[in-house]
């Protein structure tokens, strides 16, 4: 499977790099099993690590937009069709 390193910016562990054993579905979601050397076993959410999708935002810090721009182009055209309505 390779190595999973900890992206979650408020993980304790963040930085810090595993062993990644399996990834299963949990609730819909991907968790990867790492091993921790010391501690055995865990789980985290692939999205918390180097193996998630890539991110469309720059930064973690970086809040995202609160529509995306086919959201804005989609209630454009429902507005269009209301108004003529009218």
């Amino acid at each position: 499977m390779g190595w999973a390193t900890v992206t979650h910016p408020f993980h304790p562990l963040l930085g810090k790099r595993f062993l990644a054993l399996q990834v299963r579905r949990v609730g819909g979601h991907e968790v990867l099993s790492l091993l921790a050397e010391d501690h055995g076993a865990f789980a985290l959410p692939r999205e918390w690590t180097d193996q998630a999708d890539p991110s469309p935002y720059p930064t973690v810090l970086e809040p995202p937009p609160i529509l995306h721009a086919a959201c804005l182009l989609k209630l454009s055209e429902l507005f269009q069709i209301m108004k003529k309505r009218d």
